[in-house]
């Protein structure tokens, strides 16, 4: 019996020492940390900021590295839920101001992601930015800041107001909303539902060889082209709607826009080709 009581004992310290805040700082004009969480298999990992910029890219191994700079007197939570010592099944960063809303946070954020991690991003106007990551899932949120997401795998699903959304050499679903801004997208859509839509931007979109999709689509008040054609455009006064599949269209991707362009395979994607001129359109 008092065997058992001790076994409990240290489980509920070490319980409490790993749901405990693992750094807190404040005051100062810029200050930095760092740290590393082994992670579970396909481990979701949440990260939850007030004008923080998010950074994310591969490692190779099975731990999460975190690197964060503060320059507005910020308080940082990093914890995780398990109550164990075993690998982190969910691993939350936090990062407010500490100073009762007197001054915004500004963050930069950091990660270095392992295979196949469930990411969640909540953040507010600043740009969140993966690079070559390999995620089961990124659902990945902020208000008036751009979203950049290149060179990754998973199923993503992005969402932000007024501000630009890039999306290239992505293989997995997408879905992508944002308001007053443009939308660029150069992937291979080869399974699933995928979605993107604005209002006042264009919407370009390259399918990389070996996609397998329907492309549908509408608009009002611009100008939408397939492969730099109208083949597959139907228009009525200044609305304008688009189905093309490319093979067999075994994918889907439903696109709205309104007002804005609609381009599917340009043969220019500025953001992309280093050109500075838009998406070339029929005449």
């Amino acid at each position: 019996m008092l065997h058992k009581l001790k076994t409990m004992v240290l489980l509920l310290i070490a319980a409490i020492a790993t749901m405990a805040p693992v750094c807190v700082l404040s005051g100062g004009d810029t200050s930095t940390t760092s740290s590393t969480i082994e992670l579970g298999s396909r481990a979701i990992v949440e990260v939850i900021g007030e004008n923080s910029e998010v950074r994310v890219r591969r490692v190779t191994s099975d731990s999460l590295e975190l690197q964060a700079t503060f320059y507005n007197s910020e308080f940082v939570d990093f914890y995780t839920q398990s109550l164990t010592s075993e690998p982190s099944e969910h691993f939350i960063i936090s990062a407010t101001t500490s100073t009762g809303g007197q001054t915004s946070a500004n963050s930069i954020i950091e990660l270095g992601i392992p295979d196949g991690v469930n990411l969640i991003v909540r953040t507010t106007n600043r740009p969140i930015i993966i690079a070559g990551a390999v995620l089961t899932s990124g659902e990945l949120s902020t208000t008036n800041g751009k979203i950049s997401v290149r060179n990754s795998t998973g199923d993503y699903d992005l969402e932000t107001t007024n501000s630009e959304v890039t999306v290239q050499d992505v293989d997995g679903n997408v879905n992508i909303s944002t308001t007053n801004a443009h939308v660029w997208f150069d992937g291979l859509i080869t399974k699933g539902t995928n979605t993107i839509s604005t209002t006042n931007g264009d919407i370009a979109v390259r399918l990389q060889a070996g996609s397998d999709v329907a492309v549908s689509g509408s608009t009002h008040n611009g100008e939408v082209t397939i492969e730099s054609g109208d083949t597959g455009v139907t228009k009525y006064g200044d609305r304008a709607t688009l189905e093309h599949s490319f093979t067999d269209g075994v994918a889907t991707l439903n696109i709205t826009n309104g007002p804005g362009a609609i381009h599917i395979n340009p043969k220019i994607i500025s953001v992309f080709d280093e050109d500075h001129v838009q998406p070339q359109t029929s005449r």
